[in-house]
Order: structure tokens, then C-alpha cells, then sequence
């Protein structure tokens, strides 16, 4: 259900033959990872899923969580990795408690990837309110000074994304632009499943460019 992984930072790296170029070393020993269901689904056999990872991915290797595990695995030898679907604070981010995630406040993270957004209902939005609530969420969930990455929406959705890039601007987060997937049915599971709701998500394609941006962003320093 949840894939844990130990690896370290080094200098340089290389993607998608771009040249690699030397950074000062910085240490991350705990990266956790929340978002909906592209980042975990349990079975749910009403909709068709019988699966116990990221919706649509075809074997539990092959979804975004645990591709990006598998790439960061040699640059970062000493690092935990953990993921949590955060379905409840999209839903009901205004009310939610906070203390339910108790155990990810524990877990002490050094990198928080924020992926999500696709569930949040534009009829709850009013101005700030899911950026301000997202921000407070993370406050809870990592120190002050933990690095955070955030993505934004698989599939377009310019009002939540607004509300997500300002949460990214207030508190300095950095951005990995994911939206432009979405628009593509290469990148979606199109014709894998009779359930439209998740023949849309990402297939393995779509996992695999979704773990590759976020490698390259969490690896640049």
C-alpha cells in the first residue's frame, strides 16, 4: 500500500539528455507525498478498480509513486518515502480536521509533494480559500522550513490551479506544471476501462511523465 524507499542527494544529474550540472549537495531523508486518488486508490469494485495503487496504472510498480521511488533510488540511498490520498481535505477543506493526519505530522518530512486538486468542487471556492486552507494544511503536515513541491491539476482546471499557484506564491513553493498532460489521451487510460471516471486517469505513460517532471524538480538543486 504505501512503498518505502532509502536513498541521499547527490551533485548532479541528467534528464531527458539534457546535460547534468553541479549543485551543492542537500540532504533530504524523508519525502512524503499527498494526493488523491492518481497518487493511491484502494479496490473500489463498483467503479471497476480491483487494483491497490495509483488509479489506472496497470501494476503497482508502474504508477507515478512508485516510478519516481524507482528513479530517485540512485540518487537518494538514505531518503523515506511515504504517500497518503488526501481525498477527505479536498472534499471538505474548509472544516477538515487537521489532527486526523497526525501520523504524516509525525513522519517529520523534510519534502512535501503536494499533487492534487481534481476533486475540489469550484462551488466551494471563494476567493483564496482553498490556496489559504492548503497552506494551512501544509503548515500542519511540515515545518517552516521544509521544502514543498507542488503540481499542478492532471487534468486543466484553471480556477483550482489558480487557487494552488497562489498558494505556491505565498509561501515560496516550487511549481511542476502537469495540466498540459491531461489535455492528451496518450497520456490517459483511455481505452483500458469501461468506467470513464477512471479510464481518465493516468495510465502508465501518463504515471511515467507525471514521476519524470517530479524527479527532475526535486533533483535540480
Amino acid at each position: 500500500m504505501m512503498r518505502c524507499v532509502c536513498y541521499f542527494l547527490v551533485l548532479a544529474v541528467a534528464w531527458g539528455g539534457c546535460e547534468s550540472k553541479e549543485a551543492p549537495a542537500v540532504a533530504i531523508e524523508r519525502i512524503l507525498v499527498i494526493g488523491n486518488s492518481i497518487t493511491y486508490h484502494p479496490p473500489e469494485p463498483s467503479i471497476g478498480w480491483h487494483a491497490d495503487w495509483g488509479m489506472a496504472a496497470s501494476s503497482p510498480e508502474r504508477d507515478y509513486f512508485s516510478r519516481l521511488a524507482d528513479t530517485l533510488e540512485a540518487q537518494l540511498p538514505d531518503l523515506e518515502m511515504i504517500r497518503e490520498n488526501v481525498f477527505p481535505f479536498e472534499k471538505f477543506f474548509g472544516t477538515m480536521d487537521h489532527s486526523r493526519y497526525r501520523k504524516l505530522r509525525e513522519f517529520d518530512a523534510d519534502l512535501l509533494v503536494i499533487r492534487l486538486g481534481e476533486n475540489v468542487s469550484l462551488a466551494a471556492l471563494q476567493e483564496w480559500n482553498f490556496s489559504e486552507a492548503l497552506q494551512g494544511f501544509s503548515a500542519y503536515l511540515v515545518a517552516s522550513e521544509t521544502r514543498v513541491v507542488i503540481t499542478t491539476t492532471f487534468w486543466p482546471n484553471p480556477e483550482v490551479n489558480r487557487q494552488l499557484l497562489h498558494a505556491a506564491s505565498q509561501q515560496g513553493w516550487e511549481v511542476v506544471e502537469l495540466s498540459d498532460l491531461g489535455t492528451d489521451g496518450q497520456y490517459m487510460a483511455l481505452d483500458e476501462f469501461p468506467n470513464e471516471s477512471v479510464a481518465r486517469h493516468p495510465n502508465d505513460r501518463g504515471m511515467e511523465a507525471i514521476s519524470k517532471r517530479l524527479a527532475r524538480q526535486i533533483l535540480r538543486f
